[in-house]
């Protein structure tokens, strides 16, 4: 009798081994995977929870909104918003929580709370440019805050975000140099003595310029520089310490240097 090779014996077994679990396999109903749905803001297809949870991330993240505000304490440029849901409806006679939060929103100098300067950019406007959804959630969030979510997409007007974030958002250049702007920074404007600029500097005299270009416009970045008194002063700080005559100490190339700088603060 001839004898099979132990090595066959092996091959043979794995074939039946894997022939078996092969035919469990196709014996199993099989479901189409799909991948999970996107949460769609303009389409309806959200419940207030999920409209909350988009508001609350967009408030951490694009909206930029935690670099001034604080929940619960007293943010660094701007006031707290703890409770803001409950707060808002008192604010302005007649006016509703909903319609005070979207006018603080999209008209942020309507109304301004006492002791702090006005600061900050419209939302669907660079550098933030959130569009219709965004402001939708954001306001449901911060309804959320002590008060009841009853704003709906149609509460927000058709006209925000109509142009398009992205391209609103673009890139603002100046003709300046950057580099020289920093050396401007660090020198002549004497800036390095009041503000921290990202890794440079640490003095806590004036307000933290890392990010001041994802939060403020470039034309109030200019503005503050030839006009610091007139574009008010920044909650918890020494009102009058920033030098009034930059227009005649820099040249302007310095001053437009020292801009183009600025707006590398992101």
């Amino acid at each position: 009798m001839m004898r099979i090779p132990v090595v066959v014996k092996v091959g043979a077994f794995a074939v039946l081994v894997m022939a078996g679990y092969s035919g469990f396999a196709n014996s199993i109903p099989q479901i189409e995977s799909k991948p999970p749905q996107e949460l769609s803001l303009e389409g309806g297809n959200v419940t207030p929870a999920q409209l909350i949870k988009a508001g609350e991330e967009i408030f951490k993240t694009k909206g930029t909104c935690e670099i001034c505000h604080r929940i619960g304490q007293k943010g660094t440029r701007a006031p707290d918003l703890g409770g803001i849901g409950a707060r808002a409806g008192k604010t302005k006679p007649g006016m509703s929580a909903k319609a005070y939060i979207i006018e603080s929103l999209l008209q942020p100098s309507a109304y301004i709370v006492e002791g702090y300067p006005p600061i900050m950019p419209a939302v669907d406007k660079p550098p933030i440019a959130l569009n219709r959804s965004e402001v939708w959630a954001l306001t449901a969030f911060l309804e959320s805050l002590g008060g009841t979510v009853d704003v709906t997409l149609n509460d927000i007007p058709a006209s925000v975000g109509a142009g398009g974030g992205a391209a609103a958002a673009a890139e603002f250049k100046i003709p300046g140099d950057p580099k020289g702007g920093e050396a401007v920074f660090q020198g002549k404007g004497t800036c390095i003595a009041c503000h921290k600029a990202g890794k440079i500097g640490a003095s806590p005299v004036g307000p933290d310029l890392s990010q001041i270009a994802k939060i403020q416009t470039p034309d109030y970045i200019m503005k503050k520089i030839l006009d610091p008194k007139g574009s008010g002063t920044v909650a918890g700080f020494p009102p009058g310490v920033m030098p009034q005559d930059f227009g005649t100490r820099l040249t302007s190339k310095e001053y437009v240097d020292l801009v183009a700088f600025l707006l590398t603060l992101k």
